[in-house]
């Protein structure tokens, strides 16, 4: 019986001579195809082949991918899964859950148990995360080929990430695009801007301006993939995450600050005293958290090509 998993490919219009010429144009990792070259998990026209085999127009090729084990803890939790082909799944992370940490439960058990109850045999492989705080459109690779073809859509700004966050203040302008070098900061804590940091970009538009609460609601596209980009490019322009407790500090909100009237500026000397004193942990617990969500994922199906747009 055929493998679900297997995927199957017609030669067409193909200048290569060989199989191995022919994986090459299209962007197979080497390393990848010689294991399975090795496990005899490569079949052209039915029959075992080699890279140096030789094609010809309408030939069928099928290629397995590798059975491997599961490389986390299996531990039951509630999933929602917004999204399954044979190669990815996309999971709605809820916030409070970690993507991946030592000595606590994180979505990988979780995703390890999916694994393991639906038989998918293969490795824990996040192509995108999300702080702990974070919820939203996690997208989980089953196998090391699906991993390697999704990370090229991403690389090329074909797979797409969509956020919704709400920020303290007005926005001047209803749409930008911010490219910012973002590195990590010498206390291993922070992300900062700084010029031999790595070059990030990020778009964003707003979407509702509250008066009462002096915040905005804004959707935001990331185009590159830094740790807290969207936190901390929201946080240099003078807008932080409502109740972010990282970055929502007095040199974020400083510009913003010398531009308000002094009623304006002692309610958010106020806000960010709050939110500094959580996180020295002078106060427990205030019950709150930032509000940012990765609503929409766009990709190409790996098989296929056609486009797949998840949103929740």
């Amino acid at each position: 019986m055929k493998d679900k998993r297997t995927l199957t490919y017609t030669i067409e219009n193909t200048i290569a001579q060989t199989l191995g010429e022919w994986l090459d144009i299209h962007q197979f990792p080497r390393k990848t195809m010689k294991e399975l070259f090795g496990t005899k998990a490569v079949r052209l026209e039915g029959q075992l082949c080699t890279a140096k085999s030789g094609l010809s127009e309408g030939m069928v090729l099928e290629i397995i991918p590798l059975k491997e084990s599961i490389d986390h803890d299996p531990i039951e939790m509630p999933l929602t899964i917004a999204y399954e082909d044979e190669d990815i799944l996309i999971v709605d992370k809820p916030s409070g859950i970690t993507m991946n940490s030592k000595g606590q439960v994180s979505l990988a058990n979780g995703v390890a148990y999916y694994f393991k109850v639906h038989k998918i045999y293969g490795k824990v492989r996040f192509l995108n995360r999300l702080d702990r705080d974070t919820s939203g459109l996690v997208v989980v690779a089953k196998h090391g080929l699906a991993q390697h073809f999704y990370q090229m859509q991403m690389d090329n700004n074909r797979l797409e990430k969509w956020y919704r966050a709400t920020v303290q203040g007005r926005l001047a302008q209803e749409r930008e695009v911010l490219e910012l070098p973002i590195r990590k900061s010498a206390d291993g804590i922070y992300q900062e801007v700084h010029p031999e940091g790595v070059m990030t970009k990020t778009e964003y538009e707003v979407l509702h301006y509250d008066e009462p609460e002096d915040t905005t609601d804004v959707r935001i596209r990331l185009w590159t993939g830094k740790t807290h980009q969207i936190r901390v490019t929201m946080a240099h322009i003078g807008h932080p995450l409502v109740h972010d407790p990282l970055y929502a500090d007095e040199g974020v909100l400083e510009s913003r600050q010398s531009t308000v009237e002094n009623d304006d500026a002692q309610y958010y000397k106020g806000l960010q005293q709050e939110v500094r004193n959580t996180a020295n942990g002078q106060i427990e617990d205030i019950g709150k958290t930032f509000a940012l969500r990765a609503y929409r994922l766009v990709c190409y199906h790996m098989r296929t090509g056609e486009q797949i747009v998840v949103e929740v």
